[in-house]
């Protein structure tokens, strides 16, 4: 049984859902494995600065709050958000596919500091800075790290993962996937509660049991 959580490293409900995906992870024994794959939401003529999204985004921002218990930051909110910062979601979804050669079993624990990165620090995910600060935590090669991040092979294949998430019709997120080794499942489709998520999990497993 594999859960597959789909996400942007730039989408706002995104970084509220994370951290049911991380509670599942942590409840879950070890007949479940967990992957997260990149989206791709923000990709080449997508791409335009924060403050082109800045009206929105603030008012979004609260129910994102007020629904998942995650908190933007004033430097996301009053520094980044209004600036010239590019929006693009290649870059981290780069760091993501890097990183699970290292350690896959902590992917989700990784992807989840990128989003405080971004959304609580106001940091930045174009910069290199940022991912050997963040890949310290994991003890991972910070040189290393950031060789891999600009490698071509690693930028093919996240474009390759766009691609496998665009030809399963995904084009919102977060969302996630259950795979029961026999089919794959929708099991989310936006934000989802931890007990809205088990539940839906449980009912999936019941019906290929019975199949």
């Amino acid at each position: 049984m594999r859960f597959i959580y789909v996400y942007d490293p730039l989408c706002g409900w995104c970084y509220g859902f994370t951290p049911v995906v991380q509670e599942l992870q942590q409840r879950s024994n070890s007949d479940m494995t967990f992957d997260i794959l990149s989206g791709g939401m923000i990709i080449g003529d997508n791409r335009h600065p924060f403050s082109h999204m800045a009206a929105f985004i603030q008012r979004e921002h609260t129910n994102v709050e007020e629904m998942t218990g995650v908190r933007f930051g004033n430097a996301f909110l009053e520094k980044l958000l209004p600036s010239a910062e590019i929006m693009d979601s290649e870059r981290p979804a780069v760091a993501l596919t890097v990183f699970k050669e290292y350690q896959p079993e902590n992917a989700i624990s990784f992807a989840h500091d990128m989003q405080v990165a971004l959304n609580y620090h106001g940091q930045s995910l174009n910069l290199d800075s940022t991912y050997k600060t963040l890949v310290k935590k994991f003890g991972l090669p910070e040189d290393e790290f950031i060789n891999r991040l600009h490698d071509e092979h690693y930028r093919y294949a996240t474009q390759q993962e766009f691609q496998l998430v665009q030809h399963w019709g995904i084009t919102g997120y977060p969302a996630a996937i259950l795979d029961t080794g026999k089919q794959l499942y929708l099991c989310a489709r936006g934000f989802t509660t931890l007990e809205r998520l088990q539940q839906t999990i449980d009912n999936i497993i019941a019906e290929s049991n019975s199949l």
